[in-house]
């Protein structure tokens, strides 16, 4: 199993300027990339507060980081990051001096057989066509491909994934499944690809494949992650102090709007980068997945 490359790593670190004896939260832990960074630059005043939905991330990244540090200097969560305000009661701060949310998706999860990724294979509800961060959610990318309507499954690829064949996509998929259901990642990306090339093997050609969109807005949908964003930011201002930054990494057009109106429309956060900050090619080289991340950074006035 690989280890999980965090995207601008580096500018994020420098954005956040971490201070020894300060408290900072993780938001999205994944595989404990940025937490192991924040807490090397951490003194026995300090602490870090990491947050995922997915159990199996928190307790992989809590073996890899009590090998390390201390754990009197962190505490690890199983919850959502729009749950920010509890979680930090609940350790009994007051309030954070820094959040970084990275929301994409780690090397792990893609690995790990819930259908994230389209190179893997599963079978059945609770397999290659699960997708939930939270296993404890109720409803699967499965449900959805199987179950819901044409026009539901076109708007969901297109509002989540920004995907302009989606409607020929959804006739696909229903036209499928109308002889079998579609069982796991492999048959889904398949669907996919027939849908937008008629030739099979053109995709090569692209710089990403045709199933990548779709999958992503499945993945959106299914954890619900456009409304966690939307709540964490409207909780901010009463967990960040004066002067805390936030820096948020995205992967997906949708998710840089909600912070662009937030920022726009919230007089108290101010941007600490006036266009977002991309990856360079050589990261890009090393990590083909950072193509598309975007980072934004802001603080409390």
């Amino acid at each position: 199993m690989s280890s999980h490359i965090p995207v601008l790593l580096n500018e994020a670190l420098d954005i956040l300027n971490i201070k020894r004896g300060n408290i900072y939260v993780d938001g999205t832990l994944g595989g404990g990339g940025f937490s192991g960074e924040i807490l090397k630059r951490l003194s026995p005043g300090g602490f870090l507060i990491g947050i995922d939905r997915d159990y199996s991330a928190v307790e992989n990244a809590r073996s890899a980081l009590e090998r390390k540090f201390d754990n009197k200097n962190f505490k690890l969560i199983h919850s959502n990051f729009s749950k920010i305000d509890e979680v930090v009661k609940a350790e009994g701060f007051t309030g954070i001096d820094g959040v970084v949310l990275d929301l994409g998706i780690s090397s792990i999860q893609l690995e790990d057989g819930r259908g994230f990724s389209f190179n893997e294979n599963g079978s059945g509800s609770s397999g290659g066509l699960d997708m939930r961060m939270d296993k404890e959610n109720g409803l699967t990318a499965y449900d959805i491909i199987n179950g819901f309507p044409e026009k539901t499954i076109a708007d969901i690829i297109w509002k989540f994934g920004d995907e302009k064949f989606s409607r020929r996509i959804a006739k696909r998929i229903i036209g499928y499944r109308k002889n079998k259901p579609v069982e796991t990642s492999l048959e889904l990306a398949d669907i996919i690809r027939g849908a937008v090339y008629k030739g099979y093997g053109k995709f090569k050609k692209f710089k990403t494949d045709p199933a990548t969109k779709t999958f992503m807005a499945l993945r959106i949908f299914v954890n619900k992650e456009y409304d966690s964003l939307t709540e964490f930011l409207e909780k901010l201002r009463n967990v960040l102090n004066k002067g805390g930054i936030a820096v948020i990494i995205s992967f997906h057009s949708g998710e840089d709007r909600i912070v662009k109106h937030f920022l726009r429309n919230n007089l108290d956060f101010k941007p600490v980068n006036k266009k977002p900050i991309v990856p360079g090619e050589e990261e890009i080289k090393i990590n083909p997945r950072s193509r598309s991340a975007k980072l934004r950074a802001f603080y409390h006035v």
